[in-house]
């Protein structure tokens, strides 16, 4: 019992221990004359340069009011730091006078500031300048966008056939149903002769209308013409206008051109804002608006710049011309004829296709540009449609086929066509046109947009590189006839015999597995000329001969500039050669124009 008193006594001496120590070591409180004199001496060893730190909502100046601090300017009724100014009196019951009070900064654009406001250079004034001028392109360009609804009767006539078919209407059903036929010659004989007329009155003008697209387009001029795409009304029966102001009007199709996808319309109403055309072009990096209606969310504006200009997508055929304006400017479906503005309000350009594997918009937008637009709407407010100049040629750029004739540029023809402007003036496949009318001719697309400017019946001079040596040659040239190009017609060969196959090491490395001369009986069969050269039987999957796009049923004419009409005049031209260099061939196809390919292989 002893012991627990012991241990007992000794707690009680630790814990008072404890006790006095801690009483004895907390500091006394500090007196208000100790706590004034530590603020003088800080005052006093503070450097005079020192500044407090800068207002967070401003860049700093030298007359700029620093809240966080009391400090004013000279000469403002200004009171000494850590007072408080006194106005008709002493201070209110309450207030604290001689302590200095610190108060949350307070932003520019809050209720009750002080501040002034941000600096002219600022990045918060530049980003509103930005969005102002944004807003103004919208109020500008609004009343000048229209939404384009385009119906179609619908209706199935009821045919009959007749005893008369034209070259023409028997060419569609060979283009439609050419396999069927091929394969049944009593078929092809049956059609031949025959044509389908529709059988009795057609009523479909009867037939309620069906929307079969909204798009978008864009007042041209004050006598009520609309632009829009060609795509968008080509095959419209009736066509409705709606307006920013969500008035409606019927429009009807002045013309329209498919080789540019432009179409102009026109309306009766009255009141219309024309939209400003640009003169200056676009450049790579420059600002841009698209405006139209996407998804039928009616004058939508989507931002983004110029990321490319005189884009080639191929989407208007061979006979198209196209030189677009790339942008990231947001293009969806709807979008198509609306027009795409710079940051002045003025159109540089028109909505019209969209590069997508989803069909909506994905980072990549195309636009005919604003020069192209005025020449052909022009053309066809003054004509209905647009004339162009027609050189008859198929031409390439290809730059290493350009050097295997020993051209350093200029434009590659590969074809004539028979008895047009080109062939009776005496271009010839092989030719090399490297001016026209004085002026360089740098790729196909000049050369094609040069011809197009010029008015059917107009002589040209072109300047041409052929065997080396350069020559003029005047064409007069035609108007342009509006077609398809030729269909690729290659006879449907039978599988080839074993013994056609080509032991010769360079063409079977070129990918030729199969090769034959056109016997009389190939010739007849297939409606072939047996002069033309050497027909392709096989090509290996993946060779430079597969890849440049030969296949069964083309027919070789020439090799290295030398004409060839059996496989051991072709293995001779090409024997021997360097395969690395490649090997120049002329390629024709059936019912087609021919062409040049450069096989080779690869180091």
């Amino acid at each position: 019992m002893s012991r627990y008193r012991r241990q007992f006594a000794t707690l009680i001496g630790v814990l008072f221990t404890a006790w006095a120590f801690t009483a004895g070591c907390t500091p006394a409180p500090e007196s208000p004359e100790s706590k004034q004199e530590e603020k003088d001496v800080a005052q006093r060893d503070r450097p005079e340069d020192a500044q407090p730190p800068a207002f967070p909502y401003e860049e700093p100046s030298a007359d700029a009011k620093r809240p966080d601090s009391g400090e004013q300017g000279e000469g403002d009724g200004a009171e000494p730091p850590g007072e408080v100014a006194e106005e008709g009196g002493p201070s209110e019951p309450g207030e604290q006078v001689g302590v200095e009070t610190v108060e949350r900064p307070v932003p520019p654009d809050e209720p009750g500031s002080s501040a002034e406001a941000p600096a002219a250079g600022s990045a918060t004034v530049r980003l509103a300048a930005l969005s102002d001028a944004f807003r103004e392109v919208a109020r500008q360009v609004k009343p000048s966008v229209v939404q384009v609804a385009a119906e179609v009767r619908p209706g199935a006539r009821r045919h009959r056939l007749s005893s008369r078919v034209s070259p023409e209407e028997m060419e569609e059903l060979v283009q439609r149903f050419g396999p069927l036929l091929e394969l049944d010659p009593e078929l092809r004989q049956f059609f031949r002769g025959r044509r389908f007329e529709p059988r009795g009155p057609d009523y479909r003008q009867y037939n309620v209308p069906l929307p079969v697209g909204s798009a978008s387009g864009w007042i041209y001029d004050d006598r009520g013409h609309v632009i829009t795409n060609h795509h968008v009304v080509a095959k419209a029966d009736h066509i409705t206008l709606t307006f920013y102001d969500d008035t409606k009007a019927e429009a009807v199709l002045v013309g329209s051109d498919p080789q540019t996808d432009v179409a102009v319309l026109k309306t009766d109403k009255r009141g219309l804002v024309p939209a400003k055309l640009n003169t200056g072009g676009v450049e790579q990096g420059d600002i841009v608006l698209a405006v139209g209606s996407p998804f039928r969310y009616a004058f939508s504006l989507s931002q983004g710049i110029v990321s490319a200009t005189g884009r080639r997508m191929g989407i208007l055929g061979p006979q198209g011309y196209e030189n677009f304006i790339q942008t990231d400017a947001a293009i969806n479906p709807g979008n198509s004829g609306g027009p795409l503005t710079n940051a002045r309000g003025e159109v540089v350009g028109m909505s019209t296709a969209i590069a997508s594997r989803s069909g909506a918009f994905a980072g990549i937008g195309f636009a005919i540009p604003a020069e192209m637009i005025r020449d052909v709407a022009d053309e066809l407010i003054r004509k209905g449609k647009v004339e162009r100049g027609y050189l008859g040629v198929m031409i390439s750029d290809d730059r290493r086929l350009l050097a295997s004739f020993g051209a350093e540029g200029g434009v590659l023809v590969e074809d004539v066509v028979g008895d047009g402007p080109a062939d009776r003036a005496g271009l010839t496949s092989g030719d090399v046109i490297t001016a026209i009318a004085g002026q360089p001719v740098e790729n196909a697309t000049t050369l094609r947009r040069q011809i197009a400017h010029t008015d059917p019946g107009q002589t040209v001079q072109l300047t041409v590189l052929r065997d080396g040596q350069k020559g003029t040659l005047d064409v007069t040239l035609e108007q342009q006839p509006v077609e398809q190009p030729p269909a690729d017609r290659s006879p449907q060969l039978s599988r080839p015999a074993p013994d056609d196959a080509v032991e010769a090491e360079g063409l079977v490395k070129l990918g030729f597995e199969r090769l034959q001369a056109i016997t009389p009986e190939i010739a007849r069969q297939y409606d072939l000329d047996p002069s033309w050269g050497v027909l392709v039987l096989d090509v290996r999957q993946f060779s430079a001969a597969a890849v440049a796009g030969l296949r069964r049923g083309h027919i070789i004419t020439h090799a290295l500039g030398k004409k060839v009409t059996d496989v051991d005049e072709l293995r001779d031209a090409v024997e021997g050669h360097d395969l690395n260099e490649g090997v120049r061939m002329r390629v024709r196809v059936p019912g087609g124009p021919a062409r040049f390919v450069l096989l080779s292989l690869e180091d």
